[in-house]
């Protein structure tokens, strides 16, 4: 039996992650709600500030598949193809206002999440037996910048004009 305690997801959790985030290099903070890199199933919430980041990815294990619930905010979930162009008839707005609560990504999805709004999603990843491994959770796309580099401002910028495209187009 586990000693797990219970975690209550209320409006002053949710404020407490958006000024962490706020206060993050990065724009982002998570709260991870598993106990360790041991679990298949890995549960967090992740607060996005507008302008945070998150470099297109996909991870490629059969086990990896992701999901994510809009707690508060609006976000964009856009879809790419092999050579990095948006699939906008994949990409999704996710914001409980619209009717759009999340999204499940299968495995090798290359996909990013773009903050419309200060936003805190729950997320969910599967792992396989053995749980979480750093070295091949995530394969980042070979078309988009790092994080941290110069190149990946410009990027994500226009990342977020084509995610508020896509919010103005539905």
């Amino acid at each position: 039996m586990s000693d797990r305690k219970i975690q209550i997801i209320d409006d002053r959790l949710l404020d407490e992650l958006l000024i962490r985030a706020a206060q993050s290099a990065r724009k982002r903070a998570i709260l991870r709600l598993h106990e360790g890199d041991w679990e298949h199933c890995h549960r967090m919430l992740n607060a996005l500030k507008v302008g945070t980041y998150i470099r297109p990815h996909r991870h490629v294990s059969e086990h990896n598949s992701e999901g994510f619930i809009v707690l508060r905010g609006t976000l964009a979930l856009l879809i790419f193809d092999d050579d990095g162009g948006v699939i906008h008839a994949e990409s999704r707005v996710l914001d409980a206002a619209r009717g759009v609560f999340g999204m499940d990504v299968a495995p090798n999805i290359w996909h990013t999440l773009i903050a419309l709004e200060d936003t805190v999603i729950y997320e969910v990843k599967g792992h396989p037996a053995g749980g979480y491994v750093e070295e091949s959770a995530k394969n980042f796309s070979p078309w988009s910048p790092a994080e941290g580099s110069e190149e990946a401002g410009i990027y994500s910028r226009e990342l977020e004009r084509q995610a508020r495209s896509l919010a103005g187009a539905r």
